[in-house]
């Protein structure tokens, strides 16, 4: 799906968003998409998705969100106040009946979040991917940008992704502000709009890429192989240096006391410890 690269921040209504979307889907000829639902605000995408998808897939995007979750339970902050909307993007895809495993599909997803990140920056060097999925910047304290959430409802798979996309840094509560960051404090000019067209033509893409190419891409994009970090796995921590992470299987960690092996999908990164 094509979509503005001008750096211009022109924010349409998001009242506007679900003509505009409709639009480019039908241009670009994406089925990953069949219905849009666009709300001014909800609790959360994923519970909004999960009751309006059906067996049709559909995208949720809302304004604001005010319970949104990230993975393993933990909450996803837009902003500091009731007057955040019209700061990141909140969007969630419904796909009924997916195929794709949910583990292949966690690092597509995350892949699809950063590419369209990318393209709003015009550089793919500023970006890295966290385990698992998380959008961060390259190098010092690895702020977040995006992050991703996939949940199985029955045969319905929920991809939940969140970008920060024009906060400032007083848009960040407490500490958040020196653990995340927005498209715009790293310099891009875009509007929410197009980096969600952007989103929407990538996740397309990823879905339709093979196991070895989404594992290779990750791979050339992951920001922990040799960093030292604490990782939380059944509730016990490990401390050590990441010596390789094979996305669909385990993490490996040198501790003081020898090489352990740590499941990928059921290991946590302890953040405020990087």
């Amino acid at each position: 799906m094509d979509h503005p690269s001008s750096k211009s921040s022109v924010e349409a209504s998001i009242e506007s968003w679900q003509d505009a979307i409709e639009s480019a889907l039908k241009s670009s000829g994406v089925e990953l998409v069949q219905k849009v639902l666009v709300l001014r605000e909800t609790a959360s995408t994923q519970e909004a998705a999960s009751r309006a998808a059906g067996s049709t897939p559909t995208l949720v995007v809302a304004d604001r969100q005010t319970a949104g979750r990230g993975r393993l339970g933990r909450p996803w902050i837009q902003g500091s106040s009731e007057s955040d909307s019209g700061l990141g993007i909140a969007a969630t895809f419904a796909l009924p009946g997916c195929q794709v495993p949910p583990p292949r599909l966690s690092l597509a997803a995350g892949l699809a979040a950063h590419e369209a990140c990318a393209r709003s920056l015009g550089s793919r060097d500023v970006l890295g991917l966290r385990w698992p999925n998380d959008v961060v910047e390259r190098g010092g304290a690895q702020r977040k940008v995006a992050g991703v959430l996939v949940e199985a409802v029955g045969p319905l798979i929920l991809v939940g992704i969140g970008i920060n996309v024009l906060h400032e840094q007083d848009d960040f509560p407490g500490s958040l502000a020196e653990r995340a960051v927005s498209l715009r404090q790293l310099g891009s000019r875009c509007s929410r709009l197009s980096v969600l067209l952007a989103l929407i033509g990538e996740l397309d893409r990823a879905l339709r890429a093979s196991p070895e190419e989404i594992t290779t891409r990750w791979s050339a994009l992951d920001t922990l192989v040799g960093s030292r970090r604490t990782l939380i796995q059944a509730g016990r921590r490990y401390q050590g240096t990441v010596r390789s992470i094979q996305p669909s299987s385990h993490i490996e960690l040198e501790t003081s006391e020898g090489v352990v092996q740590l499941p990928s999908l059921t290991t946590s990164l302890v953040h405020d410890e990087n």
